[in-house]
């Protein structure tokens, strides 16, 4: 199993993020050029705690995978924790900086089976690289539709 972690400073308030990060249909918009197709399986509680999600992305050499993940430890607008059917488990959490200022955490134990776990650490690479990736890119999402939840923009 491969973990791997990492925190970056997005120029948007937490409540801002944690409104798109739970508006599932916007993610392929987002979140490319990983994140293929997002569906709710099943909804969970009132917080989110148990909702189930099909996540459709690509992989290297071509490859596209999907993962089911049942998201838990939901804590609105500071974090949660997904766990795959396969057994990645991640957390994302989110910090004020300051007004309209986040620092965003993730980590990930990436969990892979034959054959995938016999090219785990070239994996790895490509879903951190991604996955960090993605999540600039909602931040860039955010600052080129400032319109999108504009009632959450922290004014002075």
């Amino acid at each position: 199993m491969k973990e791997y972690k990492y925190f970056i400073d997005i120029p948007h308030s937490k409540a801002r993020l944690w409104a798109l990060m739970q508006d599932y249909q916007k993610w392929p918009d987002f979140a490319k050029p990983m994140v293929t197709s997002v569906s709710i399986v099943k909804p969970g509680d009132e917080r989110g705690n148990g909702l189930v999600r099909r996540v459709g992305y690509k992989l290297p050499l071509g490859f596209r995978g999907t993962s089911i993940e049942t998201i838990s430890n939901i804590e609105p607008e500071a974090g949660y924790t997904y766990t795959s059917l396969k057994g990645t488990v991640g957390k994302i959490r989110l910090e004020k900086l300051g007004q309209n200022s986040t620092q965003l955490h993730f980590e990930e134990k990436l969990k892979l089976k034959p054959p995938f776990s016999w090219f785990e650490s070239n994996i790895q690479k490509f879903m951190e690289k991604y996955n960090r990736k993605t999540m600039l890119n909602m931040s860039q999402w955010l600052t080129e539709l400032p319109e999108y939840r504009d009632d959450l923009i922290e004014r002075s």
